[in-house]
């Protein structure tokens, strides 16, 4: 037995020395919770048969307490050590019961907030059985003097960070004189344990309890269904306390009144019998989750290893690493432009860099230029051409002006369609270069934020050129309309062809109108097939290849600078934290896999 509890022990040390919170490795322990003055503290010290726990007004407990009893028969007298600082044995009770204050103190100052953080205390006695407790703050519904306003909060949500463990005790602490239908540790106990599977009750102050028969059937276990049993005890007036009565006086009173008073369930009440029974249960609660603890540590050990590989080792050498990175960075655009590697998108996609780009193209040069048609009143605006042209006189023929001013105007609808998709796939571009620095660059935000604005100052001159020369080349369809152009001249016959055989009224001149506008509807359809061409060749060939082409270098010329180079490379504090507590927590995780194969 003592072999089972006392692996527990060394794993609660273990953890409790990195920090681990009690969810992350939901360790076997018997949690004491009840509200404060419903007398935890009096069930503890009539365990361990010392006066050692702190005592007064308002809130004492403000941090978890765990105490581990270690049976030692080659003790001559019960001596007590902490975790905290294990060289220095205690004889003197009272002393320890000064250490519990000061190291309260210590975290969490004269103020009456309440910490997480545990303080280990390990009692050695012959006369003791091994057995572990956690005793927790009481909860306190009203705030009273300079006890925060949120006070019941804090200590509800601690408890509940210990209760909520599946593989915890419940020792639900509740006074005798006060109805059980309101007892808070049976309440929050029942909201982790709805049936009662893995609670105690205990009912102090027995002897207040009036004697009736529904509070017999309470201590009989038949009013209240709690399935590990409920046990009355007696606890010692405040009086009594300040008088100096001993704990083993107490424990007399207490076997003889419910030997008087209960004589039929005497044998299962008391202190003596609470103390068989929480050995009992923590054993056969040990023995069970044990087999589930050992595969949860190596599951948590996976886990921590790989944090730590994600967050990468400490730098030893800055300028290689940086050189490294900035490779990498290059070379992870590279292939997400060629397909070979995926981004994640900030809703979530995965998707290449290059589909992602191509994406833009279709979304905006592509599909904005198709929706463009001629307006509405293009045959207004050719007959008003017509006329201009012809001047004074009625015009025989359409002079090659007319058509020319129509189409160049066109044209010139074309502008913005082709900014607005340069502008977009700027943006695409540099959303997939913040997002792999990002992923690169994660560990050094230094480094990060200096790579984003080299990729954006080249970004910028690679855009400028592609609108450089997009605008030359639309200030050429723009000034001259090519009417021999070979697609043009194909269909144009057919047009005039099929034009001249209409039928209709309007003679001449509704003829020519339709003629021209039908000859603008096929310019304008060939010049927007070449801007759907032209565009994204011209976007990868300066934004893309041109900028791959010139990263590398942009980025070792700019960056690449021994006086940079411990500010670039300093490590985002953060992930120092992380990787710290990762490392700890595999070497507690390492530690405790030794241990659990101490039973094998």
């Amino acid at each position: 037995m003592d072999n089972f509890l006392k692996i527990i022990n060394e794993l609660q040390d273990v953890f409790s020395t990195v920090g681990a919170s009690p969810d992350s490795i939901k360790l076997p322990q018997i949690v004491v919770v009840g509200s404060q003055s419903a007398g935890k503290s009096s069930v503890l010290e009539s365990i361990v048969r010392k006066n050692f726990l702190p005592r007064g007004g308002g809130i004492v407990t403000r941090r978890p307490l765990i105490i581990q009893i270690t049976q030692d028969n080659l003790c001559t007298q019960s001596w007590a050590c902490f975790l905290h600082n294990p060289e220095k044995k205690y004889t003197d009770f009272d002393e320890v019961r000064d250490e519990i204050v000061a190291e309260t103190d210590r975290l969490c100052g004269n103020s009456k907030n309440i910490l997480p953080d545990p303080i280990t205390l390990k009692i050695y006695s012959a006369d003791l059985p091994t057995l572990t407790l956690v005793d927790l703050p009481g909860v306190v519904k009203v705030p009273v003097g300079d006890q925060p306003e949120n006070i019941e909060e804090q200590t509800i949500n601690l408890v509940k960070s210990f209760v909520q463990n599946p593989n915890s005790i419940i020792l639900a602490v509740s006074p005798g004189n006060v109805d059980l239908a309101n007892s808070e540790a049976l309440k929050m106990a029942r909201q982790v344990d709805p049936d009662s599977r893995r609670t105690i009750a205990v009912i102090t102050k027995a002897d207040l309890m009036e004697r009736t028969t529904e509070n017999r059937l309470v201590l009989e276990g038949k009013s209240i269904p709690v399935k590990l049993g409920i046990i009355g005890v007696i606890n010692r007036s405040q009086a009594k306390i300040d008088e100096g009565q001993a704990i083993t006086k107490c424990l007399e009173e207490e076997e003889l009144f419910f030997k008087s008073n209960y004589h039929y369930i005497s044998g299962e009440m008391g202190t003596p019998y609470l103390t068989k029974r929480l050995c009992q249960v923590l054993l056969e609660n040990v023995k069970e989750c044990l087999p589930e603890l050992i595969i949860r540590i190596t599951e948590q050990k996976v886990i921590q290893q790989n944090t730590l590989d994600s967050l990468g080792t400490k730098v030893d050498n800055p300028f290689e690493m940086l050189v490294q990175l900035l490779y990498k960075f290059c070379q992870s655009f590279d292939n997400n432009m060629e397909g070979k590697e995926s981004i994640r998108l900030h809703n979530g996609k995965e998707i290449s860099g290059g589909r992602h780009l191509f994406q833009q193209f279709e979304n905006t040069i592509c599909s904005e230029l198709e929706t463009i048609v001629l307006p509405a009143e293009i045959e207004e605006q050719i007959e008003y051409e017509i006329m201009s042209s012809s001047g004074a006189k009625p015009a025989l023929f359409t002079p090659n002006i007319t058509f020319e001013n129509l189409a160049s105007n066109q044209v010139k609808i074309y502008v913005q369609p082709v900014k607005k998709s340069i502008k977009k796939c700027c943006e695409t571009i540099t959303e997939i270069t913040m997002l792999l620095s990002k992923n690169v660059f994660r560990r050094f935000p230094n480094l990060k934020r200096e790579a984003h604005h080299v990729c954006l100052s080249l970004l910028i001159s690679k855009t400028q050129a592609v609108e450089q020369f997009l605008n030359n080349y639309l200030k050429c369809e723009i000034c001259y309309i090519n009417t021999n152009h070979k697609l043009f001249t194909k269909d144009r016959k057919r047009i005039e062809e099929e034009t001249k055989d209409e039928d209709g009224d309007g003679g001449f001149e509704k003829k020519n109108v339709r003629k021209i506008k039908a000859l603008l509807e096929l310019y304008s359809s060939i010049i927007k097939n070449q801007l759907m061409d032209i565009v994204p060749k011209t976007v990868m060939s300066f934004m893309v290849y041109g900028f791959k082409e010139d990263l590398h270098k942009e980025l070792i010329q700019r960056l690449v600078d021994q006086q940079k180079i411990n500010h670039l490379m300093k490590e985002d504090m953060f992930i120092e934290e992380k990787r710290e507590k990762a490392t700890k927590m595999l070497q507690a995780l390492e530690q405790a896999d030794s241990i659990t194969c101490l039973l094998d």
